[in-house]
């Protein structure tokens, strides 16, 4: 069976991880992703770890695309991306507004070229506000959007988050847009301009707490409930070797168990809540007497919510993760099998033959650009006049 997005055309000229993300995520559904590049290599490719001058950071998030470097700045160049545009389903970019308007490839431009367009832009404040312009990075978005403020250490300073929050919320809100709106075309005929803004989808995230604060005219300080709130029954308690349980039996079903479990049976059918600091002593004194190993033995098939403080390596190894194909590698030239963390919405059957050889994928854009007309000669001379760069593909 084919994945859903066969025979979707797609255009990447993403540059930063929200837009490739969107990109990468399309592609693993299935959609021919052709990704254009700058002639000098951009961020993603600079960034470590650098294993034989390759960026592992860049070959996380780029699989599965047909890659050629353009001088957009060549009307050579900008005519083989408006080639492409004129055939393609959908684009997706994340430069700062009006930059792929002065390379004569923003949406009114597109749009005449192609009518039909799904054009989807990423952008820090989104196009059309008076800090359309303003740099930022995930730091700044989730900071400015509130997420920090709600994630605090117990002296009060603000901890970041192990994840890129607004970047990942960015380019999976930017892939859901882009195929909903896809979706009305097929009724409609009609593309449109699509505009994802990564503060607003860092504040996305607060959707829970901003509806009560707003509602109750209340602040963070004055209520007494948190989404989510460092409880005796839902944080984290630290065991014998310095490893970490998660602890999450909010109902009273899993609080039972839990109880029983450390035998605390005083504790069963009481309500506890945050306040109850003398609660949350207890089950820290109890917990720091074993190992995590112990304590995993002890819950085993209790089905309290009680998990542990999984490294990455040991999530990957877990039961789930094998028994649904999580982790896939990428094949390349130089640094060999790369592994990737499957795509979620595939399922794992899929997942086995989620990447493409990079070197088949950078094939594929040669064949890509000779579908648009360009000879063998004529391919050669704009890679020899740099307008072009096919990096491992064989011309």
């Amino acid at each position: 069976m084919s994945p859903p997005l066969t025979g979707l055309k797609l255009l990447d000229f993403t540059h930063l991880l929200p837009g490739e993300i969107c990109a990468t995520l399309l592609g693993d559904l299935g959609a021919d992703v052709i990704r254009i590049e700058p002639m000098v290599p951009g961020l993603a490719s600079r960034l470590p770890p650098i294993v034989n001058g390759e960026s592992l950071y860049y070959w996380s998030i780029h699989r599965n695309k047909k890659r050629i470097a353009i001088d957009l700045k060549r009307d050579e160049g900008k005519e083989i991306a408006q080639r492409f545009l004129e055939r393609a389903d959908a684009l997706v970019e994340n430069f700062r507004p009006g930059v792929m308007k002065r390379l004569g490839l923003g949406y009114a431009e597109a749009h005449r070229i192609n009518p039909g367009i799904v054009y989807c832009s990423i952008s820090g404040y989104g196009q059309d506000t008076s800090w359309d312009n303003k740099p930022g990075h995930d730091l700044n978005f989730i900071a400015e959007s509130g997420v920090l403020d709600m994630t605090r250490a117990l002296d009060g300073r603000p901890v970041l988050p192990g994840a890129l929050i607004s970047d990942y919320a960015a380019g999976m809100y930017g892939a859901l847009a882009v195929v909903s709106t896809l979706f009305a075309r097929f009724r409609t005929g009609k593309g449109r301009h699509v505009d994802i803004s990564m503060f607003e989808s860092a504040a996305s995230t607060q959707q829970i707490m901003a509806t009560a604060l707003i509602y109750l005219g209340l602040t963070k300080e004055q209520i007494p409930f948190r989404y989510p709130s460092e409880i005796p029954q839902y944080t984290v308690y630290k065991c014998a070797d310095g490893r970490h349980l998660a602890i999450a039996p909010l109902e009273m079903p899993f609080w039972n168990k839990f109880c029983e479990k450390l035998g605390f049976t005083d504790l069963i059918d009481r309500a506890v809540n945050r306040a109850d600091e003398h609660v949350s002593g207890r089950i820290a004194a109890r917990i720091e007497t074993r190992t995590l190993a112990e304590w995993l033995e002890i819950f085993e098939g209790s089905d309290c919510c009680v998990s542990p403080i999984n490294t990455i390596s040991e999530a990957l190894s877990s039961v789930p993760a094998q028994e649904r194909n999580l982790l896939t590698y990428l094949e390349h030239p130089t640094l060999g099998a790369i592994p990737q963390i499957a795509n979620p919405m595939l399922n794992k059957q899929e997942r086995k033959h989620m990447c493409k050889p990079v070197a088949t994928s950078d094939n594929e854009a040669l064949k890509a650009l000779k579908a648009l007309g360009y000879s063998t000669k004529q391919l050669k001379n704009l890679c020899r006049d740099k307008v072009i760069e096919l990096r491992y593909a064989t011309l």
